[in-house]
């Protein structure tokens, strides 16, 4: 049996209970569209930001997200918020972050081919778009020996009122290559594809993945997405065994997934048409995975080409 004390308590505790129930389920706004809980979860945090005028909207649409559209130009503006087009870039510039744009080791031995403080062409600025209104942007300001651009690279948005950039970093590679945003769980990476063939007996295509942190983009993993190289072969004296790599990317929370395969072959040889130098040795296939440790990408396991090449 309860006494009158504790019956009063009881009821003055479910009835506290009842009014923070209805309190919560009165700030729930109905209407709101389902889509965008999941994309605040998924959205990185912006260190930089600029308003921008509101965009026009159509009748219902006031509870909608609305993804815009900059032109290269007006990111720039964002990322480094001394830059003025008119003035240009100057060399010791630093981006929103507080930063040095150029002055980093990624970008050592760069030269700029126009004079400080130099004019950005419109063309030397890359932007590509990925899930949920993120985009990359790229600046190819200097120049390398091995014909390499580079230069700043951040990871943008532009929603509603405002303009967000996530992360800055720098990037050195051949002036087509391609830089996308992935989603991985609740990562969000850079990912720089670029291909390097010095003649068709030495190619290389990787795929290097930048993590973002602190406002950073740490390249934390270059990865071979296709390679292919002629070496003596060991087994064959006198011949040569030709090893071609291609790997398969996939992601999912648990990382980047990584599945390889190699295959090798000796390659017809003019001066000893009698041999039997035109047939395939073997395929070998493996797979790893890359895993976020911190600031990093660890891999469970050594490159598949660097257990094969040089063995047959």
């Amino acid at each position: 049996m309860y006494s009158s004390n504790s019956w009063g308590t009881l009821t003055r505790l479910f009835a506290g209970a009842t009014l923070l129930v209805g309190g919560l389920g009165g700030c729930v706004d109905q209407n709101r569209p389902v889509y965008e809980a999941p994309a605040r979860q998924t959205i990185p945090i912006p260190v930089c930001a600029k308003p921008l005028a509101p965009p026009p909207r159509g009748r219902g649409d006031s509870n909608k997200a609305v993804v815009r559209d900059l032109d290269p130009e007006e990111w720039l503006e964002v990322m480094v918020p001394d830059f003025d087009m008119k003035k240009g870039l100057e060399h010791r510039a630093t981006d929103c972050t507080g930063h040095f744009v150029f002055a980093n080791e990624t970008l050592r031995y760069g030269v700029s081919l126009v004079e400080w403080p130099r004019t950005i062409d419109p063309d030397e600025l890359d932007i590509r778009s990925g899930p949920k209104g993120l985009k990359v942007l790229r600046l190819r300001a200097l120049q390398f020996e091995n014909a390499d651009q580079g230069g700043p690279i951040a990871l943008v948005r532009a929603i509603d009122d405002r303009a967000e950039i996530f992360g800055v970093g720098s990037y050195r590679g051949p002036q087509n290559a391609k830089l996308t945003p992935v989603r991985m769980g609740n990562e969000t990476l850079v990912v720089a594809e670029a291909k390097r063939c010095p003649d068709v007996t030495n190619c290389r295509k990787v795929a290097d993945f930048f993590l973002l942190r602190k406002g950073r983009l740490i390249n934390a993993a270059s990865v071979d997405l296709e390679r292919v190289v002629r070496v003596p072969s060991v087994l064959e004296r006198g011949l040569y065994a030709e090893y071609k790599m291609v790997t398969d990317v996939s992601y999912s929370p648990d990382g980047i997934q990584l599945h390889e395969q190699v295959r090798v072959k000796i390659i017809p040889y003019e001066k000893e048409p009698e041999r039997d130098s035109d047939r395939t040795l073997r395929t070998v296939e493996f797979s790893r995975l890359l895993r976020v440790e911190r600031d990093t990408l660890f891999s469970t396991n050594e490159s598949l080409w660097e257990r094969v090449v040089g063995q047959d």
